[in-house]
This record gives C-alpha cells, structure tokens and sequence, in this order.
C-alpha cells in the first residue's frame, strides 16, 4: 500500500506539471485521457477486488485525499489475495506509468518549449500538441511519447 499511494502521488504530480490537469470530462489530448483512463480503470479495478476488504476494514472512513488507502495500508496484512494480487498490479501500472511520464517530460523539455511554448498549461493540452508535433519533434521526445501511449493495463 505504502508504494501504491507514493507511486499514485507521483504519477499525479506528473501529469499535473508536465502534461497539465486532466479534468476526465473535459480532456482536450487523446493521449491524456487515454492515460488517466487506464489509471481510473486500474483503480476501478482495485475498488471491485477490494470491496470486501475496504467494507470490512475501512467503512468508516470518508473517502478522499487518499484515506481510504491509509486504511487499507493499516491492515494490508489481513487482505485478501484477489485484492492483493490487484493491488500489486496496479502498483506496477502506476510505477509503468510514472516511469513513462518521467522519461518523456525529460526527453521533451526542449520540445515543449519551443514547439508547444505558447500553448497554455492544462486540461492536456500540451500533452496534445506534442503529440501533433511527434513527427517533427527530438527522436528523443518521439520515443519517449510512444512509451507513454504503450503503457498498458494487464
């Protein structure tokens, strides 16, 4: 639980400084959506496997700004194997996943700047025009967006 939530923190954190807040509804890059997508299917996923185990141990607590997973982490010992077995899965998705975003917003930060400078920060939109300008941006940067279009739930 404790590599779950941190992985999940930054993950957040880098999609939040390099491809922007990505409201779910209000997506503007097929890329971006696609992400967060996989990362709320993964944890949809985790809240159908876990169910027992979250109404059993953390019932009482609200949801939200991660105290759900607190409480599973205080009794990850007594979990069940499906919810552990989901839970690992999703960790290697999220950590997949941060892994990606971190290589392609180090791979893109000279593309970002002087091919997507002027587009303002947000709702993906940055992550939407690097994708426009995959052909003409760093063989780098290519690579590294392709990764992160790759990176599959299991």
């Amino acid at each position: 639980m404790r590599i779950l939530k941190h992985t999940l923190v930054k993950s957040a954190a880098l999609l939040l400084i390099g491809y922007g807040a990505v409201p779910v509804a209000h997506a503007q890059s097929d890329i971006a959506k696609t992400f967060v997508d996989r990362l709320l299917g993964q944890v949809a996923k985790l809240e159908k496997s876990c169910a027992k185990d979250i109404k059993k141990y953390c019932a009482t607590v609200t949801p939200g700004e991660g105290r759900v997973i607190y409480c599973m982490q205080a009794h990850e010992d007594k979990i069940g194997p499906g919810c552990a077995y989901d839970l690992a899965d999703a960790v290697l998705l999220l950590q997949a996943s941060n892994d990606a975003l971190k290589e392609a917003l180090s791979a893109c930060r000279t593309d970002i700047a002087t091919k997507c400078g002027k587009i303002q920060p947000g709702k993906g939109r940055v992550a939407a025009c690097l994708v426009a300008e995959k052909s003409n941006v760093s063989k780098d940067c290519a690579a590294a967006i392709e990764k992160v279009e790759n990176v599959k739930v299991q």
